[in-house]
């Protein structure tokens, strides 16, 4: 048989091999169920369980400053959450939060298999007091105890180093120095006993990079202001405690960088202040001594006009170097390196001023650039493309500031030049008055200046802290940290449900697939399907449950049991095929599908019915005759056709009377030649006048052509089939007969039935015989003893025919 005939898939439903299948392998799914179900139980027990502690803030900016004074505070938070959410995530935060917790030193124990970090829950604690090498940071520190002896074990530069000492005291060398503490010593020595104890010395950094991967900042509601902080690990204490500190750590930053950058203005507009404060001390006691020293009591009087007008002058001119000033130092904050923070602060400088339209917007749009660069780089590198693009438009926005700077720098020159040149005109008018009332108008005007400038920059302080004081950043903890006792991971319902539905999929596939691959026949509706119209079905043999060594002649030792009944049935259909038959040539496609025990039987059945019958062993490579009769194979057909022996020589009898046989004999090395000499023919023609019926037992056709010939020129041809045990590509066979008029018609039979109750057994020609569930267990019994009768009475018999 070629692989591609081998290979037939069913792509149709077929109730009856679907029950086989069900029958034969429903322990598939059972078994990869309690497989599977195993595979879950080992991988939660030996699966560190993974529990989550979450929380809820909400970002809140109250301005009373605004309600009551409509001042704008500089401080206020915009509406964009984005930039707290990257704040919290950010490594700078996550490790403040680590130093909140004080993790200096993690304790561990490790098992056979798991190894659990002792988190606030471990037998012994570490003070550590000093860490003098910081190689030894994440080296693991073995904890041994022996005799009430501690000893501490660990590696250094290759070389193992060992500090003993005893509970609660100093265990020192030049490495560190530490303590050992045990609140209770019996669970220690158990613990120490059951398990290996180490403890490593972290640093902040350390225990950040271990820790942030299971933190996880959501937004929750960008309206409401509100962001969810949760955190993932091994322990569920450590996870209430990482989320807690986290949100207590931005809480504290957030307010720490408020009340610094208020505080730096306050600082800067004070010492400010100071300076003018002493100048305009100055200027009035300069004014003061020199009317006393002058005896000028009311000198404005004098010149009064030219006074006013140089006053107003010099006002505008001061307005004009206040400004140039102040863009001075906006330019050279600008040049220098551009903090986010100093560019937020130039804002407040740059009120009232005559470029405040002009620069005010790109100042604001400069700082959101290097907000945008800021929140950027929490993610990713200075040299990622997106922070690369934010830098140059951050260049490009600088350098269109430093330009709109030159332009109005030139403006207020060119106006202060000119506003110069008007007081130089002014003052020529003076060197007509008396030198005494110019240097008084002098320093009044010094006084007036440095008075008007104070009095600005106070009310700039007075409106600053108002503002200030008025601003209060409430961030608010909606939901303290909740961490169920229930790990989130792994779920053992779940994990039990994947699996076993895994198992289920998996056993309930390979069902599938062997419904698809199923290549057998089972029941006579099989053969139906496969087989061509021409082939006859004579009926089927019901299947022995008696285990045989080999085929028997069942029909003699239990002529009334449901085998003898097949028999007689299929016996009564070769009556309607062919009334006069004298030969029948059994085969089959390959060994073991039940030739020979359908031949013996069949022999028998038709012997009992009055007929003289002989069987004729011709399967010459693999003779099974003479052991279903228990008898000698030294004289048979190989024998008697190479002329070694006569016909009645090799005709032996059988217990049933009429019914006679002939072995195959010795195994010839040419056996198809035997098959096709003149001399066979002759052999079952002379048989065939001595007795009623010839059946011949053929050489499988599936395997050798030895038996195709036979087929051909007997009277009634069988082909039989072994249900559960022959292929269904074995009707290709039958197929190529008839394809090739090797044979004109062929009739089959199925050995081995199994009983069904519902259909029972078919026998040809459209009309059904049924035999309940098969054999009575009565008539299995009443075959064990009768075989052992039957072989007793063989042994009788083949003594007297050689006493014969």
């Amino acid at each position: 048989m070629s692989q591609k005939q081998s290979l037939i898939i069913n792509k149709t439903y077929d109730p009856l091999i679907l029950r086989t299948i069900l029958k034969r392998y429903w322990w598939w799914p059972v078994s990869f169920v309690i497989v599977f179900s195993l595979f879950a139980f080992f991988y939660l027990r030996y699966t560190k369980p993974v529990f989550e502690s979450s929380m809820t803030i909400q970002l809140s900016d109250k301005d009373n400053a605004k309600e009551v004074l409509n001042i704008e505070n500089f401080n206020s938070r915009d509406n964009q959450i984005s930039s707290v959410v990257e704040l919290l995530r950010s490594e700078l935060l996550f490790e403040r939060a680590c130093d909140r917790l004080n993790m200096n030193v993690s304790l561990y124990s490790r098992g056979k298999i798991l190894t659990e970090e002792k988190y606030l829950s471990s037998s012994f604690h570490i003070l550590p007091y000093e860490l003098s090498d910081s190689s030894l940071i994440n080296k693991e520190v073995s904890v041994l105890y022996d005799q009430d002896k501690i000893t501490l074990k660990y590696s250094k530069a290759g070389k193992e180093k060992t500090i003993s000492g005893k509970f609660n005291e100093h265990l020192k060398n030049e490495d560190f120095d530490v303590i050992l503490k045990v609140s209770n010593k019996e669970s220690f020595i158990s613990s120490v006993n059951q398990n290996e104890l180490y403890f490593v010395f972290n640093s902040v950094k350390s225990v950040g990079e271990r820790m942030i991967s299971g933190l996880t900042i959501t937004p929750i509601d960008f309206n409401a202001k509100t962001i969810g902080i949760s955190f993932r690990g091994h322990n569920a204490q450590l996870c209430h405690d990482v989320t807690l500190a986290v949100s207590n750590s931005f809480i504290d930053f957030d307010e720490e960088n408020k009340r610094k950058g208020s505080e730096n203005i306050l600082n800067f507009i004070d010492e400010q202040l100071d300076s003018l404060s002493n100048e305009l001390k100055s200027s009035k006691d300069s004014l003061m001594l020199f009317q006393r020293k002058q005896n000028l009591p009311n000198p404005e009087t004098v010149g009064e006009t030219i006074t006013e007008n140089i006053a107003k002058l010099q006002d505008q001119l001061f307005t004009i170097e206040d400004e140039l000033n102040s863009l001075l130092n906006i330019q050279k904050k600008l040049s220098s390196n551009v903090d986010r923070l100093d560019i937020y602060r130039l804002l407040p400088e740059m009120l009232g001023k005559s470029y405040e339209i002009a620069l005010v917007q790109h100042i604001e749009n400069l700082h959101l650039l290097l907000e945008r660069k800021e929140d950027l780089l929490y993610k990713v590198t200075e040299e990622n493309s997106e922070v690369r693009s934010l830098e140059k438009k951050v260049q490009s926005k600088i350098s269109l500031i430093q330009r709109s700077i030159e332009t109005i720098q030139a403006r207020l020159s060119s106006n202060a030049s000119v506003l110069r040149k008007k007081i130089g005109s002014y003052q020529g008018e003076f060197f007509e008055l008396p030198e005494k009332r110019m240097e008084f108008t002098r320093l009044k005007n010094i006084q007036d200046l440095n008075e008007k400038y104070f009095s600005l920059l106070t009310e700039k302080k007075v409106l600053y802290a108002i503002s200030d004081a008025g601003y209060a950043s409430s961030n608010i903890i909606l939901s303290m940290p909740k961490v169920s006792n229930v790990p989130v991971a792994p779920n053992k319902n779940f994990i039990y449900g994947s699996f076993i539905m895994f198992g289920v999929i998996i056993g309930l596939g390979v069902m599938f697939l062997k419904y698809l691959m199923f290549n057998e026949i089972n029941l006579i509706e099989d053969l139906e399907n496969v087989l061509p119209q021409k082939a006859s079905i004579l009926g089927g043999v019901p299947l022995f449950k008696y285990n045989m060594e080999y085929s028997q002649l069942i029909v003699a030792e239990a002529p009334k049991s449901i085998m003898a009944e097949a028999m007689r049935k299929i016996r009564t259909n070769l009556s309607y095929i062919n009334p006069d038959y004298k030969t029948i040539a059994i085969s089959s496609s390959i060994s073991g599908e039940g030739k020979t025990f359908v031949a013996l039987n069949l022999g028998g059945i038709i012997a009992m019915s009055g007929k003289r019958t002989i069987l004729l062993d011709l399967d010459l490579r693999k003779p099974k005759v003479h052991l279903g009769f228990d008898a000698d194979n030294n004289f048979g057909m190989s024998s008697l056709i190479v002329g070694q022996c006569t016909i009645d020589e090799s005709i032996q009898s059988s217990p049933i009377q009429g019914f006679d046989f002939i072995t195959a004999g010795v195994i010839p090395p040419n056996p198809s030649e035997l098959l096709l000499s003149s001399r066979f023919t002759d052999i079952v023609e002379e048989l065939k006048e001595r007795y009623d019926v010839v059946i011949i037992d053929n050489p499988p056709v599936g395997l050798v052509s030895d038996g195709v010939k036979n087929l051909t020129d007997a009277d009634i041809p069988i082909y039989v089939f072994k249900s559960h045990y022959s292929k269904r590509h074995f009707a290709n066979r039958v197929k190529e007969l008839f394809e090739m008029q090797q044979l004109k018609s062929l009739n089959v039979i199925l050995n081995g039935v199994q009983a069904i109750k519902s259909t029972g057994y078919g026998y040809g020609y459209g009309y059904g015989y049924g035999y309940g569930n098969g054999y009575l267990d009565d008539d299995t019994e009443k075959f064990k003893a009768a075989d052992r009768q039957m072989r007793w009475y063989r042994r009788i018999f083949r003594k007297k025919n050689d006493n014969n």
